[in-house]
């Protein structure tokens, strides 16, 4: 979802994880302003999940200072104009393992609980409309590029 989306499903993602968190533990807490902020705050959600982790006696073999710090880096190379072509996959490697160990966690404390575990409408109505964009931009780009190699100062 989050190639599909142009990188905004990664975003959701965080911030439906905060709400998620302020929710379970009653916690004074923005999950607007921890996504927002996101590459300050993400240590202390992957801390969060390893915590619960262990706590449910899930197998989490994952540091969350690691994960944090590669999501850290990866965010400043975005900020410093490296393209996110290059960087946005760098962008999901720390997530995944967290998101597989939230989900064991949550399989096993709550298996009754629904599962975000299907592509929907309207993920594919997302999933479309990214492609179309992307689709459109790298063309753009091309005209863009032609038309700058054409014009003479």
């Amino acid at each position: 979802m989050t190639f599909g989306t142009l990188g905004l499903y990664h975003y959701y993602w965080i911030y439906y994880n905060w709400q998620r968190l302020r929710g379970r533990e009653s916690a004074p807490l923005s999950p607007v302003w921890r996504t927002l902020f996101a590459p300050f705050t993400i240590y202390r959600m992957f801390a969060r999940a390893h915590e619960s982790a262990r706590e449910a006696q899930v197998r989490a073999p994952w540091n969350p200072i690691g994960l944090a710090a590669v999501y850290f880096v990866a965010n400043i190379a975005l900020l410093i104009g490296i393209p996110t072509w290059l960087v946005g996959p760098v962008l999901l490697l720390p997530v995944l393992p967290a998101q597989m160990t939230m989900a064991a966690v949550n399989a096993k404390v709550a298996p009754e609980a629904p599962r975000n575990d299907r592509i929907t409408a309207t993920n594919w109505a997302f999933l479309v409309l990214g492609l179309v964009t992307t689709a459109f931009l790298y063309a753009m780009s091309n005209i863009v590029d032609q038309l700058l190699k054409e014009w003479t100062p």
